[in-house]
């Protein structure tokens, strides 16, 4: 286990199909300093099961920000992720 100093705290939001996975829209996640958006994914995974990365892969259009840039700008699944930075996963939203 890591000690306290080489944790890093990321808030992580969550909306539409992937809020009712979750059953929560915000909460708070601790990962190992040097954390990539890929180990923020694989801890989801772990605590929500199969159906939070399949929803994930599924949804056409999902966006996944990172302190409000779109992640692929920031280097995709390796984007790397900050103490109190937040993730936020945002399928798109249909109107009319």
């Amino acid at each position: 286990m890591q000690s306290e100093s080489s944790m890093i705290t990321v808030t992580v939001m969550f909306f539409g199909q992937i809020r009712q996975i979750t059953g929560v829209s915000q909460r708070a996640i601790s990962l190992g300093t040097g954390a990539k958006l890929t180990d923020l994914v694989v801890r989801l995974n772990e605590e929500y099961g199969p159906s939070f990365a399949e929803e994930v892969s599924r949804i056409q259009g999902l966006r996944i920000l990172i302190n409000g840039r779109e992640y692929s700008l920031l280097g995709g699944m390796q984007a790397p992720l900050s103490d109190g930075c937040t993730v936020v996963f945002m399928p798109p939203i249909a109107g009319g």
